[in-house]
């Protein structure tokens, strides 16, 4: 019984272990992640052929961070919803889109800028709006509901 006990602990010690380090992401991609995103959990990587991705979650926020091989953060892509979006973006979207509903947003942060594509929602329709940081507001696409 004391052997099978004392197995079954080093296996699931191996397995959380291999669990914790993924295999293809390289040491460099590992220690910026790491000191970048102290609070992820549920961390997923993918390798592309320019870029290594992370995907997970910070503070009930889906994150996706991409990282050049030397280590660089690239982008990251945050999925949110109107809560979390910068209050100059939300007050402007709520003056001009009054009556309607704040459904979902995309944040997309580089090295260069900063933008936001949100989805509002009323009766009848989905709107498309983008947004930069200073509020600019542009509606790129007006669709009719179909699940109405």
């Amino acid at each position: 019984m004391k052997k099978l006990l004392s197995l079954a602990i080093l296996l699931t010690g191996i397995v959380a272990t291999a669990a914790a380090t993924p295999p293809d992401v390289n040491e460099k991609i590992l220690k910026a992640f790491n000191e970048t995103f102290t609070g992820a959990r549920d961390v997923s990587w993918h390798d592309y052929e320019d870029y290594s991705q992370a995907n997970f979650v910070v503070d009930r926020i889906q994150v996706r961070a991409q990282y050049s091989e030397d280590g660089k953060l690239l982008k990251t892509i945050r999925y949110y919803g109107e809560k979390e979006l910068l209050p100059s973006v939300a007050s402007k979207l709520r003056k001009k889109y009054a009556g309607k509903e704040i459904a979902g947003v995309t944040e997309v942060s580089s090295e260069s800028e900063v933008s936001f594509t949100i989805n509002i929602r009323d009766e009848d329709h989905w709107y498309i709006v983008k947004s930069d940081v200073y509020g600019n507001l542009e509606r790129t696409g007006k669709f009719k509901r179909a699940d109405k």
